[in-house]
């Protein structure tokens, strides 16, 4: 009986660890599966999924050149936009005004001869026949036509008769003094034979600012007539400081004494270092007399005495820090 018994304690026992071990079993396997479903993607399972480490690293421009822009890619194309509407982009070529701005200013031509060949009431001074009917024409003419006078001028001068190129040379006073013709005109004004034609010339001139008229001047103050030089240092006393100064470093050296003596008053006028530098220069002239008049006005201006150019120039060129623009010495 108790040998039944224990066996029964037996197969009880062994059934139980036998249930003990399927349950331990059972239990494991969830863990090993767990396990495994953890270990890394296989190739096939990461073909599947998008590459987003790849396109995070792919450079930007790979990705506009294989793909087309998408609403996820929207820095691409405004980095685009910004490129195409930056000002560097839009500027066109530079060069043609980046070079007016660095380069230096073309000198200024001189006057161009006026035409009028279209002009068909211009033409009508040639069909004239009179002096007083040319007279007339002139005067009408510049009243209804005050910007073609220039021009109206300048063909008047071929006339034969004095009274009608006395009558345009008046004409021409009146007109526009910064009209760059003018000049022009003046000068071609200036190689006539009468001298009050050339006097005329330089009266036209005394309120124009076209730079042109040095010429005008300078050719003047060489003219035959006393009174032509005469009304063209007059004039140039009228214009601007280096413009006048221009004219007068022309009349101290002139063959005409009426010139140079005019022009050393004009210099004492100015009564600038510039002005003093021009007539220290009439030191040189062969004239004793004339040096005696230039000596008179150095001592005038600074208060020295010279007995020649080199003097009065070393002197000068030591001392003209001393004294300020007006010639005074300074404190």
């Amino acid at each position: 009986m108790n040998r039944i018994f224990r066996f029964e304690i037996a197969v009880k026992t062994g059934l139980i660890v036998t249930l003990a071990l399927a349950v331990v079993f059972a239990a494991g396997c969830p863990k090993q599966q767990g396990k495994s479903s953890q270990t890394p993607p296989s190739s096939a399972s990461s073909e599947k999924k998008p590459p987003k480490q790849d396109v995070k690293i792919q450079p930007p421009a790979e990705v506009n050149q294989n793909a087309p822009a998408s609403p996820a890619q929207p820095v691409t194309d405004n980095k685009t936009a910004a490129v195409a509407d930056s000002p560097a982009q839009k500027v066109t070529p530079p060069a043609a005004d980046d070079r007016k701005k660095t380069e230096p200013p073309v000198a200024a031509e001189p006057p161009q001869e006026p035409n009028l060949s279209d002009s068909a009431d211009l033409k009508q001074l040639d069909a004239l026949k009179t002096s007083e009917e040319k007279v007339d024409f002139i005067s009408d003419f510049a009243d209804a036509h005050p910007e073609l006078i220039p021009a109206l001028v300048y063909k008047a001068l071929d006339d034969n008769d004095l009274d009608v190129r006395t009558a345009a040379m008046e004409a021409l006073s009146a007109s526009d003094a910064n009209d760059p013709n003018v000049a022009y005109v003046a000068a071609k004004a200036l190689k006539d034979t009468e001298p009050e034609i050339r006097k005329s010339a330089i009266q036209a001139c005394e309120n124009l600012t076209d730079p042109a008229v040095n010429k005008v001047l300078v050719d003047a103050i060489a003219d035959e007539s006393e009174d032509v030089r005469t009304a063209a240092i007059q004039a140039a006393d009228q214009e601007e400081p280096a413009l006048r100064l221009s004219v007068l470093k022309a009349g101290i050296t002139s063959k005409y004494d009426d010139v140079k003596e005019s022009a050393v008053s004009s210099l004492i006028d100015v009564s600038t270092p510039a002005a003093m530098d021009i007539l220290i220069t009439g030191l040189k002239d062969s004239n004793p007399d004339f040096r005696d008049t230039v000596k008179s006005a150095i001592d005038f201006l600074v208060s020295q005495e010279f007995d020649t150019y080199a003097q009065a120039k070393k002197w000068w060129d030591a001392n003209r820090s001393k004294y300020n623009d007006d010639l005074s010495e300074k404190d």
